[in-house]
């Protein structure tokens, strides 16, 4: 069987927790990181908050994630705490607990990744765009595991 060009190199590993600025600090303290966020100032948590407008299970949503990365080797973790309404991430965290939440990749065209995960009969659980051409979508959980797959795709810089 070929491998799909869609899943050649693993961008990141996300996890999602219920306390970021705790999970820092545990991952921190076993050498992980350092972590950081765009745009925080010296002094402060590495943390950022993205609201985002998108779909959740097909329908209109808007929520906001907390988020922090750390660089291991080229992959990075990223932690995320659901910090405002409905979301995948939530839905995780209320039906499993903190964990392992999605493996990430990069594409640069999500209708295809879209299109293929139809053709495979996986459904896409959330998804959101970006005004500059960037967005995410995360697959359904998969059977084995209970991970998501997400392909994130770079916008143009204006």
């Amino acid at each position: 069987m070929a491998k799909k060009k869609s899943f050649i190199k693993l961008q990141h590993v996300g996890v999602v927790v219920k306390d970021i600025k705790k999970a820092i600090k545990y991952f921190e303290s076993l050498g992980i990181g350092p972590f950081t966020a765009p745009g925080v100032k010296k002094g402060q948590p590495p943390v950022f908050s993205i609201p985002f407008k998108g779909e959740l299970h097909g329908k209109p949503a808007e929520w906001t994630t907390t988020i922090s990365f750390a660089k291991i080797g080229d992959v990075e973790l990223e932690l995320l705490e659901p910090t405002k309404g409905k979301q995948a991430l939530k839905e995780s965290l209320d039906k499993t607990g903190e964990g392992l939440h999605h493996i990430g990749f990069l594409t640069d065209d999500m209708d295809k990744e879209i299109a293929n995960f139809k053709k495979q009969g996986v459904g896409v659980w959330t998804l959101a765009r970006e005004d500059d051409g960037g967005g995410f979508l995360y697959s359904n959980p998969t059977p084995i595991g209970g991970i998501a797959i997400e392909f994130r795709q770079i916008g143009k810089k204006k």
